[in-house]
């Protein structure tokens, strides 16, 4: 998955320091990167050349995290391109070798859209400033911190035998990066299980029941600002579908054998379907069966 950098290790700690001339920079405004990409790779410009080229002051760049012992850095100006540089939106860099720069980027967009979402604060409406000891915001008037924003959601992959239910979105959720089939999603709301916001939303888009819920894994998902808690869960193909039109286009039923293969394996839903695909499905443990089937 989009995570899965190894032999890279991501490393979250908040550590305020100055960037080198060598410290790649996240240019991101507006939910754009100002990077190069092409359909293979992507590039960030260093502390260096982000000072040469656009006039951006080293001090003037905000820590974000590590990857092993590389310290990136955000800028979040509307600069100009030139060159090779270019603004782009941060699902262009997905999948992008390196996998470690292109996760980097997506991860750096999160947090920039946090801190461009994050100016003042929500209690009292004084602008806010940036903590100088935590990834954080802070409002120098009234106190209140605000931690960057991570909204839960699940995915859910309805089985029955070896069908497997896929859905398209319909214009107003459609991504037109994306063409491929996708699977059933939604937002865990308040005072929700994960596992109770998995049969709420299968009811809500399909009409149907599930069963034997089946925990797979997680991810950060920087491009929508969520985490991603995946599942399996089985449901009768028998029973008619009731398509919830505001949210999808397409709903069916498909073998194991007539799933197209996922172009790469960056997300949670392009691991379910390909594990399906390839009989792993039944590695995963259920976790709301009776006792005496356990």
């Amino acid at each position: 998955m989009i995570q899965d950098i190894s032999p890279y290790t991501f490393d979250n700690r908040f550590d305020p320091i100055q960037p080198a001339d060598e410290s790649p920079v996240i240019i991101c405004y507006k939910q754009r990167i100002l990077c190069k990409c092409n359909e293979e790779c992507v590039s960030l410009p260093t502390a260096e050349e982000t000072e040469t080229i656009w006039g951006v002051r080293k001090e003037d760049l905000h820590f974000l995290f590590r990857i092993d012992e590389t310290a990136f850095f955000l800028c979040d100006r509307d600069l100009p391109t030139c060159d090779d540089w270019h603004w782009e939106h941060p699902l262009a860099v997905r999948g992008k070798d390196p996998n470690w720069l292109s996760f980097a980027a997506a991860v750096g967009a999160h947090l920039a859209h946090w801190y461009e979402t994050s100016r003042f604060c929500g209690r009292c409406g004084h602008a806010n400033i940036h903590s100088e000891s935590a990834r954080a915001m802070v409002c120098p008037s009234c106190g209140n911190i605000t931690f960057p924003r991570i909204n839960p959601i699940v995915i859910v992959a309805v089985l029955d035998g070896d069908r497997m239910l896929v859905a398209r979105y319909n214009r107003k959720h459609f991504d037109p990066r994306n063409s491929q089939y996708v699977l059933l999603a939604g937002y865990v709301e308040i005072g929700e299980s994960y596992e109770d916001t998995v049969r709420r939303e299968i009811r809500e888009e399909t009409g149907l029941e599930v069963r034997n819920i089946r925990y797979t894994g997680s991810q950060p998902w920087p491009f929508s600002q969520t985490t991603i808690a995946g599942y399996y869960a089985e449901a009768d193909s028998r029973l008619p579908l009731k398509m919830q039109k505001e949210e999808l286009s397409e709903l069916l039923w498909v073998s194991r054998e007539d799933l197209p293969p996922r172009k790469n394996l960056t997300s949670m839903t392009d691991n379910l379907i390909e594990w399906f695909r390839h009989g792993q499905e039944s590695c995963f443990r259920y976790i709301d069966a009776p006792k005496a089937d356990i």
